[in-house]
């Protein structure tokens, strides 16, 4: 039996590590006779803003329902991050929130979809604004935030010709332009997932941030999530080829994939030196490239008996649909994103040829009530805020959004997209991000969630009785 002497030093030893991280544990946030964290007074003050010098922010999004990107982005910011050493204490304050699509059946198909946004944000003492101009304004003329936060993901909007959801990133991300424009003043911004749909609006979209001097971030939890095993190449890694295996369709899922494809090989020697041509490939076509070595079928099998739940059975065998893009990039190392649903099933994983070796991890993502892999993500979009530094580069989304967007065309095209608009370059080094170190989630981030009083937003199936 642990003595409460050993349980206040584990406690010391925890907060420690996270306090050298720049975090902090919510000392009032506790667990109930019932299981379920509860917030002491003192820290609902924290988390309302009693504490001092906090960064406030303006929340945008398109929608916010049940698991939501903005949920689970957004509803941590305003509880709590939960995270493999605890609960961490919120070092931002969302003091607006503009919701593009607030309607009970906003987004058609999902049971779930009813909004819980404006409960929340009023539970919290945010201010819902009709406009983004006044949600950075605070009602009045000039900016008057710390911060912007827009969540670009999901809702109910048309599709392009190609089948593509044609989100407004682009739109609601120029009227926050405009803001910083009319005021004179620029403040960090992160957009979740792609910049935008299409390769041209992506584009404005980091020439207009690097015009008005905007710090941004942008991209997919898939980065910041748990590896198992624990795996990084060192900067300056001689890296041949890889692959990055997932789930799901080439528009929504592929760019997490793409993403996972460029957060490692971005620290390949010479750094990122941008993308020379890129073919989308489906059906028949993939196993053809598996077999002509286009796509190296050891790295593919490599990556996915790395995935732990992934089905018995042969590959080829289970899966229906493959999809595929292959990468080209400028230096000659080569780059493939594979979506192997029925095989892989809910599972995404890396390999690489690597200085003579081969190299592979899986990439774990924590599943109800916490998505706690958006814990790591908050954690980074944090940290951003606090210090106006991004600990990832905008260039790696601005490239990952133009891997997609071509590899789509190229799929519907039948052919080869040669990309010399692709030819970005940077590097990774400059900059660090947070990730947690153990293989798997352990701890708070595997529950309970959420705080007492917050049970509506749980899906309906995993309602604590």
């Amino acid at each position: 039996m642990k003595s409460k002497r050993d349980n206040t030093r584990r406690d010391f030893i925890k907060q420690s590590m996270l306090t050298a991280a720049g975090l902090t544990i919510i000392p009032g946030f506790v667990l109930g006779e019932d299981g379920i964290p509860s917030i002491s007074r003192e820290t609902a003050q924290i988390i309302s803003g009693g504490q001092t010098g906090m960064k406030t922010v303006a929340f945008i999004a398109n929608i916010y329902f049940k698991i939501s990107h903005a949920d689970v982005i957004g509803t941590k910011l305003f509880l709590g991050i939960p995270t493999d050493e605890g609960m961490v204490t919120p070092q931002v304050k969302i003091v607006s929130v503009w919701i593009d699509q607030i309607d009970d059946n906003a987004w058609v198909g999902h049971d779930d979809a009813t909004d819980i946004g404006v409960r929340i944000a009023k539970m919290n003492g945010a201010t819902i604004y009709p406009t983004i101009a006044e949600a950075l304004t605070l009602g009045g003329d000039k900016l008057a935030v710390d911060a912007v936060i827009y969540i670009g993901e999901h809702g109910e909007y048309q599709n392009n010709r190609l089948g593509v959801k044609m989100y407004p990133r682009m739109n609601y991300l120029e009227q926050i332009f405009r803001v910083f424009d009319a005021s004179n003043k620029s403040v960090p911004v992160y957009t979740d997932k792609a910049l935008a749909y299409s390769w041209l609006d992506s584009k404005w979209i980091y020439d207009r941030s690097k015009e008005l001097n905007v710090p941004m971030m942008a991209g997919s939890s898939l980065p910041y999530c748990w590896r198992d095993p624990d795996f990084e190449h060192p900067i300056g890694t001689k890296i041949t080829q890889a692959v990055a295996i997932g789930y799901g369709s080439l528009e929504s899922y592929g760019f997490h994939v793409a993403e996972i494809l460029q957060c490692m090989l971005e620290r390949r020697t010479g750094g990122e030196t941008g993308v020379a041509g890129i073919l989308g490939l489906g059906g028949d076509d993939v196993w053809a490239a598996m077999d002509s070595g286009k796509i190296s079928q050891e790295l593919v099998d490599t990556a996915c008996n790395k995935i732990r739940n992934k089905a018995s059975g042969s590959m080829r065998d289970l899966v229906k649909m493959p999809q595929a893009v292959i990468v080209q990039y400028i230096d000659g190392t080569k780059g493939a994103i594979l979506l192997l649903n029925e095989y892989v099933k809910s599972g995404w994983a890396y390999a690489a040829n690597a200085e003579g070796k081969t190299v592979a991890t899986e990439f774990v993502l924590s599943s109800a009530p916490a998505y706690s892999h958006f814990s790591y993500l908050t954690l980074n979009i944090q940290k951003f805020i606090v210090t106006g530094k991004p600990t990832a580069a905008i260039e790696r989304t601005l490239l990952t959004s133009g891997i997609i967007d071509i590899g789509i065309r190229s799929l519907a095209e039948g052919k080869l997209r040669k990309t010399p608009f692709l030819n970005i370059k940077y590097s990774a080094k400059e900059f660090e991000s947070i990730r947690p170190k153990n293989p798997r989630p352990v701890g708070q981030s595997i529950g309970p969630w959420p705080p007492k009083g917050y049970e509506f937003t749980l899906r309906d199936p995993l309602k604590i009785k």
